[in-house]
C-alpha cells in the first residue's frame, strides 16, 4: 500500500516516470543488472539486505544513481552515512507525501543545473550546484551582477525573502511595488546562485505554488 501510493505520488509529478518498484535490497541490486534509473526512493531498513548495505554495493559496483532515503532511524550515523553514500535527501518516517513532492521536485531542479554530458562545467555552475554562492557576499560586494539587475533593488528583495514562511513572485511584487517580470528576473538571479531555497505549497489541483526563502547563511553574512 505504501509502494502504491509512492508511485502514485511520483506519477503525478511532471518529470518523471517509474521505472519499477522492488521490495528488498536484494531485489533492488538484481534490478540494476538489467535496468536503470536515475534516481531511488528506498527504505533504510528493509528485509534480507538494507537499504545502506544495498546502495554500499550499488557504489561499489560503480552505480552513481541518486537515492532519497527513508527511514525512522534519527540516529546521527544513520543520517552520516547517508551522506558519505551520496543520498540525495533523506526523510523520517512518518513524513507527508507533500514533503515527498517536496522531494521529487527539489531533486529535479538539481538535475536541470547540472551541465549536460557534452558541455564542460563552468565555475559559475558548479557553484550552485554545490551551493558556493557569489550571492553569499554583501548585495553591496564586488561581484558584478547580470545586465539589468541592481545592487539595491537586489538588496531589499532580499530583504523581503527573510519572511519565515517564504514569498512568492507576487507577494514580492506587491511588498516592492514592482513589476511581476522585474520579481522573475531577480528571484531567478538568487535561485541560480544558490542563494535561496524554493519551497513549493499545495493548495489543492493544480500548479503548486512557489515560495524563496533566503538561505540562513546568506541572511548572517548580507545582514549581519
Amino acid at each position: 500500500m505504501v509502494c502504491s501510493l509512492h508511485v502514485q505520488t511520483i506519477q503525478q509529478v511532471r518529470g518523471f516516470s517509474v521505472a519499477g518498484t522492488v521490495g528488498d535490497g536484494m531485489e533492488l541490486l538484481r534490478f540494476f543488472e538489467s535496468s536503470s534509473a536515475d534516481l531511488i526512493v528506498m527504505d533504510i531498513f528493509m528485509p534480507r539486505l538494507s537499504g545502506l548495505d544495498a546502495l554500499k554495493k550499488l557504489r561499489a559496483e560503480g552505480n552513481v544513481t541518486d537515492v532519497i532515503l527513508v527511514s525512522a532511524g534519527k540516529n546521527p550515523q544513520l543520517v552520516s552515512q547517508a551522506k558519505l553514500l551520496g543520498a540525495f535527501d533523506y526523510m523520517i518516517k512518518p513524513y507527508s507525501l507533500k514533503r515527498f513532492r517536496t522531494s521529487l521536485e527539489a531533486y529535479l531542479e538539481h538535475r536541470t543545473k547540472m551541465p549536460a554530458d557534452t558541455e564542460e562545467a563552468t565555475q559559475d555552475a558548479l557553484d550552485t550546484i554545490f551551493e558556493i554562492s557569489s550571492a553569499t557576499k554583501s548585495p553591496g560586494g564586488s561581484e558584478k551582477l547580470p545586465k539589468g539587475l541592481q545592487p539595491g533593488t537586489l538588496s531589499l528583495v532580499m530583504k523581503e525573502l527573510t519572511d519565515d514562511k517564504g514569498l512568492s513572485a507576487e507577494e514580492i511584487c506587491n511588498r516592492l511595488s514592482i513589476s511581476r517580470s522585474t520579481a522573475w528576473r531577480y528571484l531567478d538571479h538568487l535561485s541560480r546562485t544558490g542563494a535561496v531555497k524554493i519551497q513549493f505549497e499545495y493548495n489543492g489541483p493544480g500548479r503548486p505554488l512557489k515560495r524563496y526563502l533566503l538561505r540562513e547563511r546568506v541572511r548572517s553574512e548580507s545582514f549581519s
